[in-house]
């Protein structure tokens, strides 16, 4: 009893102790009892696959692949251009609105080819008709069923022109259907996506290609992390990576093979997957990559590892009590320390009542 009211007393003294000894060498004799007395629980080590590196720089980005230029599909003036810098779009929506006299000859083209067209499936019916009665001879019909297939090769070709001019295929076949001409061309946005840039503005004659604006789709973002060279070897494409602080998770896409001569780092991607809403290209953000872990790696709640003089220990519960075991240190990961140590299988760790442990184990509680 004398020593389990010793142990009371140590743990409110401990903090002041606990990094003035070394590893203390004896185990800790304790029964059960008397570990259900002090709180005190235990564990098994969890080993772990991967460890969080260190938080980083990173920068978020946009992958080229998801960024896309809108150009002036004709010469023309710009008359309307509603969206601004960070404006969602969808696709399909019109975005900006030419003047564009090269247009009205396109559809002129276009509606022409249409009506030769006509004319050639309306003789071909008519054709195929009296070929049946026997009216017609075979060659005449082959001539006229000919002429249909060219004519509608010939507004196929029409059609591509304007598609190329920028038309939608909506505003086709509304032209087909009223055959009105129009000098405005409509740009709409080709896929859903933020307007990241503007890059001309309403009331400027534009020539064919020139940029309108940049679109990007942001789902998902890439980040750009600079690792010094020291941290590679445990780096592999596909490790996990967290945004510290925002929630944001991916996978490390790839390792760079440029190395920055003055900060000796090198850059390395990554695709987020998970949580990037909150985040916007150009955004400096801390970012950690999950770093091969080895052999004998654990993770245990932080209270568990408890420092003793140079050393890190955890305290293995035995037969008779505890025992402390030397560790090393890694990191830290979800709240809980990571680190090196060989354990036996079922080997318990204590992880609450620390201080009563450690104080016995330096010879402060007394004997039994």
């Amino acid at each position: 009893m004398k020593s389990l009211l010793s142990l009371f007393v140590l743990a409110g003294m401990l903090p002041l102790s606990l990094h003035a000894a070394d590893l203390p060498a004896e185990d800790v004799v304790m029964t059960p009892a008397q570990q259900q007395t002090l709180g005190i629980t235990t564990l098994e080590p969890e080993a772990v696959s991967t460890v969080a590196g260190q938080e980083l720089p990173a920068l978020v980005t946009v992958a080229p692949d998801q960024v896309h230029l809108i150009t002036a599909p004709q010469a023309g003036l710009l008359e309307y251009m509603p969206s601004a810098v960070g404006d969602e779009v969808v696709e399909g929506q019109v975005i900006a609105r030419l003047k564009s006299p090269e247009l009205v000859s396109l559809q002129r083209d276009f509606l022409q080819t249409l009506s030769q067209q006509r004319l050639a499936q309306t003789a071909m019916t008519r054709d195929e008709m009296l070929f049946k009665e026997g009216v017609i001879a075979r060659r005449r019909y082959l001539e006229t069923q000919s002429a249909f297939e060219e004519m509608s090769a010939a507004l196929e070709e029409r059609r591509q022109a304007l598609l190329l001019a920028g038309m939608a295929a909506r505003d086709i076949a509304a032209l087909q259907q009223n055959r009105r001409l129009t000098t405005t061309l409509q740009v709409r946005a080709p896929m859903t996506g933020v307007v990241i840039e503007r890059l001309a503005e309403p009331g400027q004659r534009l020539t064919m290609s020139d940029p309108i604006y940049r679109l990007a789709n942001l789902d998902p973002l890439w980040l750009e992390i600079r690792v010094p060279l020291e941290q590679l070897p445990s780096l592999a494409a596909g490790a996990e990576v967290k945004v510290a602080g925002l929630g944001a998770a991916g996978r490390l896409l790839s390792v760079g093979r440029d190395v920055d001569a003055a900060s000796q780092t090198v850059r390395v991607r990554a695709e987020l997957t998970s949580g990037s809403g909150a985040l916007r290209p150009g955004q400096y953000v801390q970012a950690s990559i999950a770093g091969v872990a080895g052999t004998d790696r654990y993770q245990l709640p932080a209270a568990a590892v408890v420092r003793s003089g140079q050393h890190s220990i955890v305290f293995v519960q035995t037969a008779t009590g505890f025992s402390p075991r030397i560790v090393e240190v890694l990191g830290t990961q979800d709240g809980k320390t990571v680190f090196v140590a060989k354990f036996a299988p079922h080997e318990r760790v204590a992880v609450t009542g620390l201080a009563a442990v450690k104080g016995a184990a330096m010879g402060l509680g007394g004997g039994e």
